[in-house]
């Protein structure tokens, strides 16, 4: 069985519960681990996807509850929210696909020669806060936006606790994976300055992923186990039903060993934190796609299905 897991809550004011997607309903993970006789108490499952993704017992407890779920009711009027509501940390990559380097983020490279340029990855972070939101939630435009843009990634969760760990070593701190949508504004105008300067190029890129929404996550999240090699998932962003990104995993420039191990070396990596690993060509900035009113952004990565996220005009 694959593990299909899930954050929701009854309603605005309700704790978050843990939940997982079978087909085409939603099931309580502590619920069914009942309905199977297991002493929920003793594990932490109903705390969140971060605690059961990090704990082999309480999986193995949540794959023989939801074995027998016709026990139990499926979730009805629930608000699903994204897998990892509010990450400690949220990471990006940029420029993590000699794709989508090619088609403008560089010019160093010539004749499409394929090999490494960068020699460390290139780290950022967003405010989880506020840019989260979950699959099917609206991602509403602001009256000064100017250049909205997605970027379809794979996302990957840390399990146990990493710090300064060796790359051989570092795979074993990802506990799961989930679908990502690293949205930004490309043309972040916000002041009128008398003069433009290098470094007011950057901070403005850096700001521009900064906005409310700008962090679709979900529909859920799968352990690794469950999901596969993340070096190897297929990974495909349609706008408006047409397909505008396709690439697979193993097309990155630092693989997932790779980039947990360059960022435990600046920061201890928590159980909970969420890193995206970098987008691939097929960005709307070098389209002229400027997200608008009425579009529909879906990013598919199989088994973890598609996050799906509407866009909203001012």
């Amino acid at each position: 069985m694959t593990l299909r897991l899930i954050s929701y809550r009854s309603d605005a004011g309700s704790p978050v519960r843990v939940g997982a997607l079978l087909d085409d309903a939603a099931y309580d993970v502590c619920d069914a681990v009942v309905a199977a006789g297991i002493n929920a108490a003793a594990c932490a499952c109903c705390r969140s996807v971060a605690e059961l993704l990090a704990c082999e017992e309480c999986l193995e407890m949540a794959r023989h509850g939801l074995g027998a779920v016709e026990d139990i009711d499926p979730l009805e009027g629930v608000e699903i929210l994204a897998p990892i509501p509010s990450p400690p940390k949220l990471f990006c990559l940029a420029t993590n696909f000699m794709s989508h380097m090619r088609e403008g983020l560089s010019q160093r490279l010539q004749g499409g020669e394929q090999r490494r340029e960068l020699d460390a990855p290139r780290v950022f972070m967003k405010p989880s806060p506020n840019t989260v939101i979950g699959s099917d939630e609206p991602l509403w435009l602001s009256a000064g936006s100017t250049f909205v843009d997605y970027e379809a990634e794979l996302a990957i969760i840390i399990g146990e606790p990493a710090k300064e760990v060796p790359v051989e070593e570092a795979g074993a701190h990802v506990s799961g994976v989930t679908a990502f949508n690293d949205i930004s504004e490309r043309e972040l105008h916000i002041w009128d300055r008398t003069e433009e300067r290098d470094w007011d190029k950057f901070f403005d890129w850096l700001n521009g992923k900064w906005a409310d929404g700008f962090a679709p996550m979900g529909p859920c999240a799968v352990p690794v186990a469950d999901a596969g090699d993340p070096d190897d998932l297929d990974l495909t962003l349609r706008y408006n039903g047409e397909v505008k990104q396709q690439a697979n995993t193993g097309e990155m420039i630092f693989n997932v060993a790779e980039i947990v191990s360059y960022i435990s070396h600046i920061c201890t990596l928590q159980t909970g934190d969420v890193i995206a690993c970098g987008t691939p060509a097929g960005v709307g900035k070098h389209q002229g796609i400027r997200l608008t009113d009425g579009d529909v952004l879906e990013v598919e990565i199989p088994p973890i299905g598609v996050l799906r996220t509407p866009v909203v005009g001012p």
